[in-house]
């Protein structure tokens, strides 16, 4: 089922719409500014939009929630769902935050958005808008402890149960993506509570072998497996309405492989290796001519897995013009992976001495792997996902562009670099 708008009634305030998200996540013409300053909103909408534009299925984890969220055994507590990156933990993530209107953060690396700080500032100024809580701005030392968080989420629950509007839920995605340097040995990352009211629940999303660093009293698990046969239905649901959305490109293309529409989205799930990432990248390639069985062969032939997929375009790319990738693309790209927050075409030249148009050009070539901030002007670029930055990582060792980065801010400095 492909995630559509909803109208989102949120008691306090009136909102003006401007997209999906916006529906789901409205401005308060009668909040306070000094609280709603604290909202992401803007931050997280090209990310919600992006991961729920072609969403389909995943309808097992959402039952799995509902049914977490509502037992009888279950009061309170914290809702993990783990999987593999590229497997769609964002999209289901984002898709609550659309079917439901809950109150939610994302983690993003790449944007810098992972402080325990920033957490629960976005989380404690929502929860006060969302139930009209007696606050007109954040303490001082909100993003130092939990302590706030708690105060403000028992709060919530008692207006929730005056409205009937139980249970309380924040998702939360990406813990593994939050930062924990400086945190004491017993703190949550982001400083989650250990101990939530009754009818209060986070629903929280992480990779699967990480130590996401979450001791609370009470947890429990949904397991994303690439190999579950529900998440091979979903991804065969996905490839399907690529096909179904782009027939004219692709019946064509189905053909050339000399197989049926079935075979070939059996075949496509069986690389993918039950990666929604994978199907990202790869489907719209097929679609463009790019990967064909006369430049890869058979089914065989094409990249197995997310990561295979990396090391096979990061090749084809380098074969095709060695010196233009190691002069123009390999230096944009790395600058881009390590970058902490989304950066412009200028800043990019900087970094690497390139003329802006060259920077542009590999910015264009690239676009699949990039994600385009356009609310700014000029615009501002980022690593589409994490798991590219750190496959580059792996490829490139990119500790010797983090130097250069700050050789670079030291040389703003008058003098610092100046011989003695």
């Amino acid at each position: 089922m492909t995630s559509k708008p909803r109208d989102v009634e949120v008691s306090g305030g009136k909102g003006v719409v401007v997209g999906d998200y916006a529906v789901v996540f409205q401005s308060f013409a009668t909040s306070s500014p000094s609280i709603g300053t604290f909202v992401r909103e803007a931050q997280f909408r090209s990310l919600v939009e992006e991961r729920t534009k072609n969403f389909v299925g995943r309808d097992f984890v959402f039952d799995a929630v509902e049914r977490a969220i509502s037992g009888q055994d279950f009061p309170s507590g914290y809702v993990v769902i783990r999987g593999e990156p590229g497997i769609g933990k964002t999209a289901i993530a984002a898709s609550l935050v659309l079917r439901k209107g809950y109150v939610h953060h994302f983690n993003i690396a790449p944007e810098n958005i992972r402080s325990p700080a920033q957490f629960l500032e976005n989380v404690c100024a929502q929860l006060i808008i969302r139930y009209d809580l007696d606050h007109t701005g954040l303490p001082p030392r909100v993003g130092e402890d939990p302590g706030f968080l708690s105060e403000l989420l028992s709060e919530s629950a008692a207006r929730a149960r005056e409205r009937g509007q139980l249970p309380v839920v924040v998702v939360v995605d990406a813990l593994d993506e939050a930062d924990d340097a400086g945190l004491g040995p017993d703190a949550n990352r982001l400083f989650l509570p250990r101990v939530l009211p009754a009818d209060v629940f986070f629903v929280v999303t992480t990779r699967e072998e990480t130590d996401y660093r979450l001791d609370v009293d009470h947890a429990t698990e949904i397991w994303i497996q690439d190999s579950d046969q529900k998440n091979t239905a979903d991804v065969a649901r996905y490839v399907r309405a690529f096909i179904d959305s782009r027939s004219k490109e692709m019946n064509p293309r189905i053909s050339s492989w000399g197989v049926s529409q079935p075979e070939f989205i059996e075949r496509i799930v069986g690389v993918s290796e039950g990666n929604f990432m994978y199907l990202v990248h790869v489907l719209p390639e097929i679609a463009a001519g790019t990967l064909t069985p006369g430049n890869v062969g058979k089914f065989d032939g094409l990249p197995r897995g997310l990561v295979g997929y990396y090391k096979r375009h990061w090749r084809d790319m380098k074969d095709a013009d060695s010196r233009r990738f190691a002069g123009l693309q390999r230096p944009v790209l790395c600058f881009l992976a390590i970058s902490r927050e989304p950066v412009s075409v200028m800043q990019l030249c900087q970094w690497t001495s390139l003329e802006p148009g060259q920077v542009q050009d590999v910015v264009k070539e690239w676009r699949e792997f990039l994600n385009e901030d356009a609310t700014n002007r000029p615009s501002l670029y980022r690593v589409y996902h994490r798991s590219f930055a750190e496959f580059l990582d792996d490829q490139e060792n990119l500790r010797w562009y983090h130097d250069q980065i700050a050789a670079s801010a030291l040389g703003k400095i008058p003098g610092f670099l100046d011989e003695p």
